[in-house]
């Protein structure tokens, strides 16, 4: 596997690491020809496959958390947004959007016209995915940023 190039690949540790595990992946297939036991070589290219994969895994999971905190900073919620959001959380799966905005409004007590503003702005947001008048169907859900700024809003 060759090293990936991401844009949040910015940290010299991680750059360290893939250029490390590119070094060793050369030194290993330098080496491969000249050692009796070629499935040894192979483990370790496999081996540095997975790493070379797990830290591109780490990467997007840093991307992500990184999007969520410009979210967050950016994103002024009101306390009915953060109570929408915990609730879609908690009880909204699996709901399209118009079916969710009268279940919320029936059980959070919330006039529908102000669910379904707020619900907008979560969705314009990106803290929540909905089907619209193109999509329809599409079931709500919280965004991977949605759950990191959850787990940002608990006490």
């Amino acid at each position: 596997m060759a090293t990936s190039s991401h844009p949040d690949r910015e940290h010299l540790d991680v750059d360290l690491l893939f250029s490390e595990a590119e070094r060793l992946r050369r030194a290993l297939l330098r080496l491969g020809g000249r050692v009796g036991e070629r499935g040894g070589v192979e483990r370790l290219l496999k081996s540095l496959d997975l790493l070379e994969r797990g830290l591109d895994s780490y990467i997007r999971e840093l991307s992500t958390l990184r999007s969520a905190l410009k979210l967050a900073a950016s994103t002024r919620l009101t306390e009915k947004q953060r109570l929408l959001l915990r609730w879609i959380a908690e009880k909204g799966c699996g709901e399209v959007y118009t079916v969710l905005i009268d279940r919320a409004s029936r059980e959070l007590g919330i006039p529908k016209s102000t669910v379904r503003w707020n619900m907008r702005r979560l969705r314009e947001s990106g803290l929540i995915e909905a089907g619209d008048k193109a999509n329809k169907g599409i079931p709500v859900r919280v965004t991977e940023e949605g759950w990191i700024l959850l787990g940002l809003l608990r006490p």
